[in-house]
């Protein structure tokens, strides 16, 4: 652990270097900033939640004990904040997938193939947001993040089985509400 550059910056900062956490914030506000805007489906809600996770973080940085990685712990406060928003704003948005609506509409395909695809979109956006908390923020974490089932655990603080079981229901629940698109 002692050649992770992560962990370089959080004892430098413990140190008394506040430009660690600058270079901290540099590194991770954009992922941090993707998961809760997948969670909680508002840009504006986003940079709120990824700004308090930043001073969540600062606040208990000097607590960190290093017996996790600092990515780890970070995406733990996005995802908790998040879940937290959601309880507080129970109204139901859809999930922003630019990237994929942009992506559907820059091809050469049809009029027709357009609008099945943005149905498509509009579709896998509804069902995402229908899933339970836990299994949303471990779908998002595992498809869109890219986190193995080792690393939810630790971002959620659930056991690697329960994060593979809320994954598998996840797919289960969204293979049913996309089925029409198969």
């Amino acid at each position: 652990m002692d050649h992770d550059p992560d962990i370089s910056l959080v004892r430098r900062f413990k140190e008394g270097d506040e430009k660690a956490f600058d270079h901290i914030v540099r590194r991770y506000q954009d992922r941090l900033y993707h998961v809760a805007l997948r969670m909680v489906s508002d840009h504006d809600d986003a940079i709120d939640i990824t700004q308090d996770a930043f001073i969540k973080a600062y606040k208990g940085l000097r607590r960190f004990r290093e017996d996790s990685s600092l990515y780890t712990w970070l995406y733990r406060i996005v995802v908790n904040l998040s879940i937290n928003h959601q309880r507080i704003h129970r109204l139901r948005r859809f999930v922003s997938f630019k990237d994929v609506k942009s992506s559907l509409l820059s091809t050469k395909d049809s009029p027709d193939e357009i609008t099945e695809g943005a149905d498509l979109g509009r579709a896998v956006d509804e069902a995402i947001e229908s899933l339970p908390e836990k299994q949303k923020a471990v779908f998002i974490l595992r498809y869109y993040q890219g986190l193995s089932h080792r690393e939810i655990s630790e971002v959620l603080g659930s056991s690697i089985g329960t994060v593979k079981a809320n994954y598998f229901h996840a797919l289960k629940k969204l293979r049913k509400r996309l089925k029409e698109f198969r």
